[in-house]
């Protein structure tokens, strides 16, 4: 059985910046809305810029400790989707 549930639907999502370098500001998800529940991160796992088309696309594997969640950020549309999750029987 797979554990992972495919969601694929946009997401309202809160991201805070870390100021990395001299001239360098990441952002990443900090929290979400999702099926009328606020999903709050504490673990970021991987972030990855990938392209769909022409389009650029951040992906990122974040955690709330119970669950853990792909999202991607359209940096042309600006918008969150939530691609899938993983339910904690499986996190590790």
């Amino acid at each position: 059985m797979n554990p992972i549930t495919e969601v694929n639907v946009r997401v309202s999502v809160v991201s805070i910046s870390h100021a990395e370098a001299r001239d360098t500001v990441s952002y990443v998800p900090y929290k979400m809305k999702y099926q009328n529940r606020e999903i709050v991160f504490t673990q970021l796992g991987m972030r990855h810029p990938t392209e769909k088309g022409k389009r650029m696309i951040h992906v990122f594997d974040v955690s709330d400790e119970a669950n853990d969640y792909r999202l991607e950020f359209d940096a042309e549309r600006l918008t969150w989707t939530l691609i899938s999750i993983m339910e904690g029987r499986y996190v590790r």
